[in-house]
């Protein structure tokens, strides 16, 4: 009877392992696509470049005013997605981690996020603000 209940627990398990790769939507760990817009709000050109430990975005020339880059990806199964982007303009360099699964999952489907001289601004949703500010990262 023990074997039996074993097996049963095993057959379970692998269901819901097996459903969270499932690429047909509802499976059990479906994840929505996430959507990153950056706009530049620093008065002037900016270079950004965003990589993920899987996915190199490569280099994107923002300019000022009404510039923007946006860019969309699906996290993984294991909630371990993070992106992070470098921004260089003249005399300045930062990075910035622009998604961090932690962070900004599941309520962050759509981020909108304003490039500033001290750090990066993201979307309020229940303000309409980018008041959800950041400062650079440092190392």
């Amino acid at each position: 009877m023990i074997s039996i209940n074993r097996i049963v627990l095993l057959q379970i398990f692998l269901v819901f392992f097996l459903s969270s790769f499932h690429k047909v939507k509802g499976g059990l760990f479906e994840r929505s696509r996430v959507y990153i817009e950056l706009f530049n709000d620093l008065g002037l050109n900016v270079t950004v470049h965003c990589k993920s430990g899987h996915s190199d975005l490569g280099s994107h020339f923002i300019q000022y005013p009404n510039g923007f880059y946006q860019f969309n990806f699906k996290p993984n199964a294991f909630g371990t997605s993070d992106y992070y982007c470098n921004f260089q303009w003249p005399n300045n360099f930062h990075w910035f981690d622009i998604y961090l699964f932690d962070r900004d999952h599941p309520h962050c489907g759509k981020c909108f996020w304003k490039i500033r001289p001290d750090g990066v601004c993201r979307l309020n949703y229940e303000t309409k603000q980018y008041d959800l500010c950041y400062p650079w990262n440092s190392d």
